[in-house]
């Protein structure tokens, strides 16, 4: 049975402040500066909701909720799961069926892709990867609109989850490199 915001799939945190008020004693904000004083920023996902509940006595479900609110307020790219992920997206002068072998192929791949990846899924328009270290990477393609002088083009994103956040921003940089790459091989 769902409790405190649940659904019998996934946990959410869908509190109010007033909420979190009543329950904990403190608002969300006032939590987040008590963290922010503790260097709560640099600590990871369990460390905090410890914290929480050691140092303060909030009850595990509280923890959990506050602290997945404080790292995605202080981290960009949190997922809320204790990592991180990282999307980008590029806009390409080519045809998507012209670019999609160029993310399936493995020997095409590697032109533009410094990165061993495993298939595990692949449709018409997705593939996801074993990124490796247990991190997922997901290309997505649609045709876009064509130029206006009349050539084709199509947008490529991709999305690289189950990050730790000291790799959120090399990765970031290499996916805009990587795509970038990928992008110059139809100039």
């Amino acid at each position: 049975m769902a409790e405190h915001g649940e659904t019998a799939d996934t946990p959410v945190f869908e509190e109010s402040d007033s909420t979190i008020l009543k329950a904990t004693g403190r608002s969300q904000e006032e939590w987040f500066e008590l963290l922010d004083e503790a260097g709560a920023a640099s600590w990871d996902h369990a460390t905090i909701a410890r914290w929480l509940g050691g140092k303060h006595e909030v009850d595990a479900w509280w923890a959990q909720g506050v602290t997945i609110r404080y790292e995605q307020s202080r981290a960009p790219g949190h997922t809320g799961e204790g990592s991180f992920e990282v999307s980008h997206s590029k806009s390409i002068s080519a045809a998507a069926t012209a670019v999609w072998p160029y993310v399936t192929d493995d020997d095409l791949r590697r032109d533009w892709l410094d990165l061993e990846l495993n298939a595990l899924s692949q449709s018409s328009a997705s593939i996801r990867f074993d990124g490796g270290e247990r991190t997922r990477v997901t290309f997505f393609i649609e045709q876009a609109p064509p130029t206006k002088s009349g050539r084709p083009r199509c947008r490529l994103s991709v999305t690289h989850t189950r990050l730790q956040r000291e790799s959120v921003q090399e990765t970031t940089e290499f996916w805009t490199d990587s795509l970038s790459r990928l992008a110059a091989l139809f100039e």
